[in-house]
């Protein structure tokens, strides 16, 4: 069976040299920190282009909806807290 088969091994990875190097100046980290900056922001902007933003109706509806169930599971946790309590003062004998 060709499911059962196992996955070639990866081939090894040369040890990376180490980060900071005697021809590394603090101008060239400098720099290379605002091209890693400046790319991630473009990257970004382009990402935020690309998204389909809901219609304020949209926004409205999904806000009540995430309202209405936060509620719903509110007053759920505190109904069984409430039972598992008389539960706990039934069994350890506590009048409350």
């Amino acid at each position: 069976m060709n499911l059962l088969r196992r996955a070639p091994a990866a081939p090894a990875r040369a040890p990376s040299k180490a980060r900071s190097s005697p021809a590394s100046s603090p101008t060239s980290v400098g720099r290379a920190l605002v091209d890693r900056a400046s790319g991630w922001l473009y990257d970004t902007r382009a990402e935020l282009k690309k998204v389909v933003w809901p219609t304020r109706e949209q926004a409205i509806n999904l806000t009540g909806l995430v309202i209405a169930v936060a509620l719903a599971v509110a007053a759920f946790v505190g109904v069984v807290d409430a039972i598992f309590e008389k539960i706990i003062q039934l069994v350890a004998g506590a009048s409350g």
